[in-house]
């Protein structure tokens, strides 16, 4: 009995050992978005737990240490975050025959003891004015990659969140 090999044989090792490193490339890369998405998440709920704690009241959201340091508390695994909390206010002007309510500055928190902040007051019969207190949060981290590839994954990932929380009245 004769044996013939045909053109096909060993083909397909041919085609896995040629796909094999794209499949490798693949596998990894998608270990690593999952790796990095994971600590993406981390440091935005690091960002909104700081927020959190400051917006409790006014006197949590003036110590900044201890909202920098419940941002971290809630990030145990990132040695690298950095929180930078602080505090604003806004002026609130509330149209009360409408509802509408508009806000001074209109783009975003200065601080409390700004002459905005400290000429809102008074009420009429159509109009209420508030100072409205935040607490905002930026986290950072930087984390390094389990697998490089040169121009195709980079070798550290920096990472940022940021959270902004109406502190309550006291």
């Amino acid at each position: 009995m004769k044996f013939r090999l045909n053109e096909e044989s060993g083909a397909a090792l041919v085609e896995l050992a040629v796909m094999m490193p794209l499949f490798i490339l693949i596998t990894f890369g998608a270990f690593e978005l999952g790796r990095v998405a994971h600590y993406t998440i981390e440091v935005e709920n690091a960002a909104r737990a700081g927020a959190s704690f400051g917006g409790e009241n006014m006197g949590n959201a003036t110590s900044t240490s201890t909202v920098a340091q419940a941002a971290k508390n809630d990030a145990p695994d990132l040695s690298t975050l950095t929180a930078s909390p602080s505090a604003g206010c806004v002026c609130e002007t509330l149209n009360l025959t409408t509802g509408t309510p508009t806000y001074s500055p209109a783009s975003g928190t200065v601080s409390c003891s700004d002459a905005t902040i400290t000429a809102c007051t008074g009420s009429s019969s159509s109009v209420a004015h508030y100072v409205v207190s935040y607490v905002t949060v930026s986290t950072q981290a930087s984390v390094n990659a389990v697998f490089s590839v040169p121009r195709i994954l980079p070798r550290t990932y920096t990472l940022h969140g940021y959270s902004a929380m109406r502190i309550l009245p006291n």
